[in-house]
């Protein structure tokens, strides 16, 4: 028996999301806490709805047991469940924003509304401009000026924008109900189909014809919260989500050329018009036309974007690449390369387990490398300092090493290798001794602390972390989220001609928030001759899924597959470890 479709898993991982969130406030048991967590990841990345799945396959989704499966029925019929509702009940709903300010979490949440009635962003702004938070064991005066800051950016930032990835999730599953729905080919537009970092509304796209039949019905699709406005020829909506969509019903004839223009750029499509325009045509939403054929009859090209650059003595534009940054004097020439897709992807290296701040185990981490088909995976954790995240030391890295030897036996198909995210110190030194990390196979160096330093002083830490021979490659350079934390400052010309001489890789980093080398910068490394790997950050096996953000980011950035370093066989990836490490030096 299936729970019924109006429900879509982005709705049921927030609340299980949000329930992992309150039991962490509620001080109840770390492993009820992650088993939500699990949950929360399992349901987000399923491309199915799980709404509509049997119970008995829902059973069989690694991270649902009986108790999340009673809960989901619970969820179908009523929209949340009991216990969900009642622990809400526990707590104001401003302490939900404040475990969210940059350096806070529950842990820290719970003790300022226990000791200082702290339950609301304004409220932990006065008090920590009046110095009260300071005092408070485990904060100190440190913590309280990382707060303010926080806070201010959470002010500054706030935007109704969202995250692509989050984006590109909801429109999946609007795309999934349309096509159940019985209507054909919809398709998603605009920024998010040029891969943009963050995005404001959805654009979709659905063949047929203008007779408002069509228009009615996608108005009372079951993830539609209310309907804005409805024509013949769009229906503009605000989802359960509270994210507002844009449905264009479009004819077959005309739906390569309603494809090119909504999916913009703005500035991409002046400059197509005007390449249009010289060549005597006129290009709109409904097609390319010659300037001489008035009223529009009959158009040269229309039914696909193909068509349409082929007429105009273009060659295809990526939609990742039409942002007026040189891509049509490129497509002119015919000289815009392949870009790199999932298929060139054959492994994975920043990745976290159990052992630290991680979700899923090893086991789960190369089953869920094995379903994506990769050829090989380093599993990492963090090291010691970063202490919040219960990092290894050496010993227990060489020891956790040999643990995922054994677990690798299991899955003869991927071949692995033991990486580890290593903190680079405020003093730009590492984590590890010089004798250890030649000992490790992989070494991913990033900053996690006092990233508010100044350019001068922040680049001098990190060009003195790049003279160790065994940094193989840097993590989240500029240690922004979007959203969250603005990037730090430093000098990416002098970073990037440091790396050069010692052949260390820089790394997109695929976590939604992170998106780090952004696009901009992967295309300097790229022109400076660095090495490029996409990773995913993931915290659990379901986050895997996360090199597709990577990929994006990638093509946005005009790399091809050799340009990745995730391109390479497992033993063409060791050999450049090997060799990097003995020129490095």
């Amino acid at each position: 028996m299936s729970l019924g479709k109006s429900i879509t898993n982005s709705y049921i991982s927030d609340i299980f999301a949000e329930m992992a969130v309150l039991l962490e406030l509620a001080h109840e048991n770390p492993f009820r806490v992650r088993a939500y967590q699990k949950a929360a990841l399992a349901i987000e990345g399923l491309s199915e709805n799980i709404a509509s799945m049997p119970v008995e396959k829902i059973l069989k989704i690694p991270g649902i047991g009986k108790g999340i499966a009673s809960h989901l029925e619970e969820i179908a019929g009523k929209g949340a469940f009991s216990e969900f509702e009642k622990l809400k009940k526990r707590f104001p709903k401003g302490l939900l924003d404040i475990v969210n300010v940059q350096g806070i979490g529950a842990k820290r949440a719970r003790a300022l509304y226990d000791k200082l009635g702290i339950d609301s962003m304004e409220k932990l702004m006065k008090k920590a401009m009046a110095g009260e938070i300071r005092n408070l064991d485990g904060f100190g005066e440190k913590i309280e000026q990382n707060i303010i800051l926080g806070v201010k950016e959470a002010s500054e930032r706030k935007t109704d924008r969202i995250l692509y990835w989050n984006a590109r999730l909801i429109a999946e599953e609007i795309l999934r109900e349309i096509r159940s729905s019985g209507f054909g080919n919809p398709v998603y537009a605009g920024s998010l189909r040029r891969g943009k970092e963050t995005i404001g509304d959805i654009d979709i796209l659905c063949n047929g014809r203008p007779d408002g039949v069509l228009a009615e019905k996608l108005s009372k699709l079951s993830c539609v919260e209310r309907t804005l406005s409805t024509g013949p020829t769009k229906v503009s909506v605000i989802l359960k989500k509270g994210v507002q969509v844009d449905i264009r019903i479009i004819p077959e004839e005309s739906f390569g050329a309603a494809l090119c223009y909504f999916t913009g750029s703005k500035e991409h499509n002046v400059l197509l018009r005007e390449i249009a325009l010289k060549k005597g045509f006129t290009l709109n939403e409904y097609g390319l036309f010659r300037i001489s054929d008035k009223k529009q009859k009959k158009p040269i090209a229309s039914g696909t974007e193909e068509e349409i650059y082929r007429a105009l003595g273009l060659q295809f534009i990526p939609p990742e690449l039409r942002e007026a940054r040189g891509e049509l004097e490129l497509a002119a020439k015919k000289t815009i390369p392949e870009l790199v897709s999932a298929s060139d992807v054959k492994g994975d290296i920043h990745n976290h387990t159990n052992l630290t701040d991680g979700k899923s185990s090893f086991e789960e981490m190369l089953e869920k490398a094995v379903s994506m088909g990769w050829e090989w995976i380093f599993i990492g954790d963090h090291t010691l300092s970063l202490g919040v995240a219960h990092g290894l030391d050496y010993a227990r890295y060489a020891e956790t090493k040999k643990t995922l030897e054994k677990a690798s036996a299991k899955f003869p198909r991927i071949k692995t290798g033991r990486s580890i995210e290593m903190d680079i110190l405020k003093t730009g030194d590492l984590d590890f001794s010089h004798e250890e990390l030649e000992k490790t196979d992989l070494v991913i160096g990033a900053v996690h602390s006092s990233l508010r330093m100044k350019e001068e002083e922040m680049t001098r830490r990190i060009l003195k972390a790049m003279t160790s021979p065994c940094l193989d490659v840097m993590a989240h350079l500029s240690g922004r989220m979007i959203g969250k934390r603005e990037p730090s400052n430093i000098n990416y010309d002098m970073i990037f001609e440091e790396a050069l001489r010692h052949d260390i890789a820089f790394e997109i980093n695929g976590q939604p928030d992170r998106q780090d080398l952004t696009d901009v910068y992967a295309r300097k490394a790229k022109e400076t001759g660095l090495k490029i790997i996409l990773s995913t950050d993931s915290h659990s096996a379901q986050q895997l899924e996360y090199m597709n953000m990577a990929v994006v980011v990638a093509r946005r950035a005009g790399l091809t597959g050799k340009d990745v370093l995730n391109s390479l066989s497992y033993e063409e990836f060791r050999e450049w470890i090997s060799e990097r490490r003995k020129t490095a030096g």
